[in-house]
């Protein structure tokens, strides 16, 4: 399936107010990184100084990577479809889910490479890649002077600190938001993000294959 293919197949859920497959897959595999994340970060922050902490934060810079990655596919995946028409934007929800959806996207990349220019000011042979398979470098910070790097870290762990504690009070409005939609809205915004059966009108593309009627 080439990508024109693939945006006319996702195009026939969102015409029905169904997120597509590729959506949903996006949203929720990133969203268990970004948990996990916030999660491991605390656990790290709260071990005794050693080389498992350090082998701990370099797999932490890792993942941070991946969701870089992942980031960067969605936020293309995102600007070549135009999403299932479930919330009016102009109203004050509308308005409120897109700066929630700005902030989220705005994590997937501060963080990560926040968390990047920290590790690149450790005295460090460790390699980083995204996913455990592509080479990523560390910046090129061992040839600037120790007080220069210093502030670099500084500036990188009070930035990745207030992005993090912003994200985590973030998270519980995003999802108590989906809740309000489901309960008292009695919308599709939540339903949408767990129904892969796709759009059932004959002709819709991305429908599911018409059924021969029994004899």
């Amino acid at each position: 399936m080439n990508l024109v293919a693939a945006i006319e197949w996702a195009e026939g859920y969102h015409r029905r107010g169904l997120y597509s497959p590729i959506g949903v897959a996006f949203h929720w595999v990133m969203a268990g990184l970004m948990i996990f994340q916030l999660a491991h970060g605390w656990y790290l922050g709260w071990q005794p100084v050693g080389g498992n902490k350090y082998i701990g934060y370099q797999t932490h810079t890792q993942i941070g990577l991946t969701i870089m990655f992942l980031g960067s596919l969605r936020l293309f995946w995102r600007s070549q479809i135009t999403g299932p028409d479930n919330v009016n934007e102009a109203s004050f929800a509308g308005k409120a889910s897109h700066l929630l959806q700005t902030w989220f996207y705005i994590s997937f990349f501060a963080l990560p490479i926040s968390g990047w220019v920290m590790w690149s000011t450790l005295p460090n042979d460790l390699p980083l890649s995204v996913a455990g398979v592509i080479p990523f470098p560390n910046l090129p910070f061992d040839q600037l002077s120790e007080s220069l790097q210093h502030r670099l870290m500084q500036w990188a762990a009070t930035t990745h600190f207030w992005i993090v504690w912003i994200t985590m009070l973030i998270i519980p409005g995003h999802a108590g938001a989906a809740v309000l939609h489901y309960v008292v809205k009695r919308d599709r915004v939540l339903p949408s993000m767990f129904d892969l059966n796709g759009p059932d009108s004959p002709g819709v593309v991305g429908s599911a294959p018409d059924k021969d009627p029994v004899a």
